[in-house]
């Protein structure tokens, strides 16, 4: 459910990060209103005669119609604005939104991702609407906590209404074969031995197997078991990358180990996602990396080619100290905008508010109680199949979300796919336990992390690839550090300590 951007190349490395170092918290205070935002009138006590125009809407790239959906129509039957939607394009979508908004197209409202909305809020794009949200906002400041109201701002104002990801979540995890466990007698790993001796008895028992595919650096929940929760920690004081701190070389040799056993993929290095999912699915891998998504996603190809088998799922393994973790999904999705060439700014911030009345916002997101879901003690649950053809696409129209209640209504959209919600409660089930907070999760964009951030990673992918492959030794590590340092990693480090110091205040 969330971008890159192109523009003046300096901007564009900027923005490029957020996606990169994003992550934060999806819950807020109900009680807050919003951070320097004051009490308004509400947008209902405005003339009522006053004809209101239609407004157009630019939103992200969809495979369906959003202007003959039947969510367009309750909305807006609802705030009474008729609404003609726009999408990006699949390709390029920057490429588009910069000639629309270089050709003054009169949106009236863009719904952007944090690099887009960045990188139009700095080359002045956008109007302010702190004004307009106080005069007009009543239930988005209501909706939205303070924390976030901060992401739609720049240089101290208001540009946007942020969107944050529904519901605080552990997306990672290891996705395994829990009925060949079962055949020998093992249980899911928890410790970094347990993982290295299943894995072991796997290859020895199922010879055939491989004992653990995927193509990525970040094995989260094998980072866990070297306490190397996300990807930055505050280590003295200081903030450091996954990339600096000591243990990372523990683990890249553990994952030399694993790979020079044949414990590991030996396509690990050219391995495409869709590689390795493939690997899984047709039941020549017992263990792959992946998220709750990605079970989901496989589960139909699963079954149909393994029908006796069964997914399992292994959560972070623990340390040496009996601690574990890994890194929450918790970011900014999305930003909703006012291009300076709206002229209806202000039926923009009244439509988007009326939106989020709890009722509305209810109803939109979810349809009519008992017609296309139940309630019953918080729990919300789908009626299908109505409820995916009456508000499968509900989430394109979002502006914003009722961040406390939306957490748990969410839920009710995992439940249409059995396998989807099963995989999401299993790693889920423990989220305040293994759940860990990523730092610069709301970091603004920063120039030098921007310029560096691309080579830096690349540069971290590439020493382990030729680790793996054994054209690289563990015992180089510090000096790849050292020319990590000097390849902009010092800049970096120093860049994001600098903000990190701002918060502190």
């Amino acid at each position: 459910m969330n971008g890159t951007k192109r523009t003046m190349s300096t901007l564009m490395s900027t923005v490029l990060t957020l996606s990169l170092l994003a992550g934060c918290s999806a819950g807020g205070n109900p009680e807050t209103k919003g951070a320097d935002l004051k009490p308004g009138a509400s947008s209902a006590s405005t003339d009522a005669n006053k004809p209101k125009p239609a407004l157009k809407v630019l939103g992200f790239n969809v495979a369906f119609d959003p202007n003959t959906d039947p969510v367009a129509k309750d909305v807006e039957e609802r705030t009474g604005y008729k609404v003609n939607y726009s999408v990006l394009p699949k390709d390029k979508p920057e490429e588009k939104l910069n000639i629309e908004i270089a050709s003054g197209t009169e949106y009236d409202i863009l719904d952007l991702t944090p690099s887009q909305f960045y990188t139009l809020v700095a080359q002045g794009a956008l109007q302010p609407i702190d004004e307009l949200v106080n005069k007009n906002g009543t239930n988005m400041k209501q909706a939205i906590s303070a924390s976030s109201w901060e992401l739609g701002k720049y240089n101290g104002k208001l540009y946007g209404v942020p969107q944050k990801n529904e519901r605080a979540n552990i997306e990672k995890t290891m996705i395994l074969r829990q009925d060949i466990l079962t055949e020998l007698g093992l249980k899911i790993p928890e410790t970094l031995d347990e993982l290295y001796q299943t894995l072991k008895t796997v290859k020895e028992k199922k010879p055939d197997m491989i004992p653990l595919t995927g193509n990525n650096m970040d094995v989260f929940m094998i980072y866990s078991g070297f306490n190397l929760y996300t990807d930055w920690s505050e280590v003295n004081g200081q903030l450091l990358p996954r990339i600096k701190q000591p243990a990372m070389k523990d683990y890249m040799a553990f994952m030399r180990k694993l790979y020079t056993e044949g414990l590991l993929d030996k396509d690990w290095a050219v391995n495409k996602t869709a590689q390795a999912q493939e690997k899984f699915v047709s039941g020549k891998s017992f263990m792959i990396s992946g998220s709750w998504n990605d079970a989901s996603n496989m589960n139909a190809a699963f079954t149909k080619n393994v029908p006796t088998g069964k997914m399992g799922y292994m959560l972070p393994l623990k340390g040496a100290d009996g601690k574990a973790g890994v890194q929450m999904e918790d970011k900014l999705l999305y930003v909703h905008a006012i291009p300076k060439s709206s002229k209806h700014a202000e039926d923009a911030i009244k439509f988007m508010d009326a939106k989020l009345q709890m009722d509305t916002f209810t109803f939109l997101t979810l349809g009519e109680k008992g017609t296309t879901f139940n309630e019953e003690n918080g729990v919300y649950s789908p009626i299908m199949p109505i409820f995916t053809e009456k508000r499968g696409n509900a989430y394109w129209f979002l502006d914003g979300i009722q961040e406390v209640k939306y957490a748990d209504m969410w839920l009710a959209r995992l439940r249409r796919t059995p396998t989807l919600f099963e995989a999401f409660n299993a790693i889920n089930k423990d989220f305040d336990k293994y759940a860990k907070k990523n730092p610069i999760a709301f970091m603004p964009p920063i120039e030098v992390v921007g310029k560096n951030q691309a080579s830096l990673t690349q540069k971290e992918t590439d020493y382990f690839i030729k680790l793996l492959l054994g054209g690289e030794s563990i015992e180089n590590f510090d000096k790849f550090i050292k020319d990590w340092d000097n390849s902009g990693g010092n800049d970096v480090v120093k860049a994001v300590n600098e903000w990190y110091k701002t918060t502190k205040k």
